[in-house]
């Protein structure tokens, strides 16, 4: 079976989605066979650098210092030192995109570059990232992307690469309410909005999440006495401060860990996306699994999903006006018609979007 040299800026114990895609997509891989090493630039004190085994592979931490150059040096004098691998894997990151190109070429050993979020959307339109960016895709044997978009955008900017969509996957084994969230959830929506609708916005709320665009949006509806809102994650001071002077019913939850989330999952009526660009977030898959419909902007990987007035409502990116019909259409909805919603995007995603899905689709165009 394959082997992999893993580069990565972004994987446990550090939180957040792009790590929890990370160690999905690794755990996946090694499942079906794929020897994997991973080398994982952190910002957290290591000491002296040491592998660590594990199944199906390695890992070793690599505390990221001051200077990028002393950094990917010192990766560099650990990689020689390996075995030949089959591929050489750029998952996300500034390091490991500068890194990947240089590895693969010393170590003989084709590229391959997975495109998430940011690491495009943002290095794209930065012109020192940009050829950092466009020396990694033009020197791979295949890009992933996790949105139908990003692929059409690296084919006509790149012509020559090789970009495949591979969408993101929940494993649903392991995401299953239990009757104390059950109970959690009802508890809380009695106590907090009993007779309003709850939206949830989750994640690291900044500005391209559209938090912003969502609260004006709101704001000029008749809705505000029927809804409440639930953000949970990071959110900018200065956005926490216009929801309290807007009026809306909010409950804000600081940052918690994945499956500290499905509780709070659990007290939704519908879960709001409003990212003005986007991957795949993982919070669309983890609310669509658990029955709940998405409002979403018709940007990146909510478009490859979500089916407008099926499985939930899209709006074009930063439109106000079709924002606030997307909320009216779902207030129209009957109790009845919102579960069934719900239930359809919870069917798409058993049958398109779980993690065996997602491995067997890397693993088709690897083997």
């Amino acid at each position: 079976m394959r082997s992999i040299l893993w580069l990565t800026e972004n994987y446990p114990p550090q939180r957040g989605g792009m790590a929890q895609s990370c160690d999905r997509i690794i755990h996946g891989l090694r499942s079906v066979g794929f020897e994997i090493e991973i080398i994982h630039f952190t910002n957290k004190r290591v000491g002296k650098l040491q592998r660590k085994q594990q199944k199906g592979g390695g890992y070793t931490a690599i505390e990221f210092t001051e200077s990028e150059a002393h950094t990917l040096n010192l990766a560099w004098n650990h990689i020689k030192t390996l075995e030949k691998f089959d591929y050489l894997a750029c998952f996300g990151g500034y390091l490991s995109m500068i890194g990947a190109p240089l590895f693969s070429k010393w170590k003989e050993t084709p590229l391959i570059t997975f495109l998430r979020g940011n690491d495009f959307d943002v290095s794209v339109f930065v012109p020192r990232k940009r050829k950092i960016l466009e020396d990694a895709l033009s020197q791979s044997k295949f890009v992933f992307s996790v949105s139908g978009d990003k692929v059409g955008k690296v084919k006509k900017w790149l012509p020559h690469s090789n970009p495949h969509f591979v969408a993101n996957g929940i494993e649903l084994g392991t995401w299953q309410p239990a009757q104390s969230e059950l109970d959690f959830a009802k508890a809380f929506r009695e106590e907090n909005y009993q007779n309003r609708l709850c939206f949830g916005v989750f994640g690291q709320l900044k500005a391209k999440k559209g938090l912003k665009f969502l609260i004006n949006s709101l704001q000029k509806t008749s809705l505000l006495s029927e809804l409440h809102l639930i953000l949970v994650g990071d959110v900018e001071e200065c956005l926490l401060e216009e929801i309290v002077e807007s009026e809306i019913s909010h409950t804000s939850i600081s940052f918690q860990d994945r499956f500290e989330l499905l509780k709070y999952y659990l007290c939704c009526d519908a879960l709001v996306i409003p990212s003005f660009y986007e991957g795949m977030p993982n919070v669309m898959l983890e609310a669509g699994a658990l029955g709940i419909p998405v409002l979403a902007s018709e940007v990146d990987g909510m478009a490859d999903v979500i089916e407008h007035k099926q499985d939930g409502f899209l709006f074009p990116p930063g439109n106000e006006d079709l924002c606030r019909r997307a909320f009216y259409d779902f207030f129209a909805l009957s109790e009845k018609e919102r579960l069934e919603m719900g239930q359809q995007l919870k069917e798409k995603i058993i049958t398109k979007y779980t993690a065996q899905h997602e491995t067997e689709n890397y693993r088709k165009i690897l083997v």
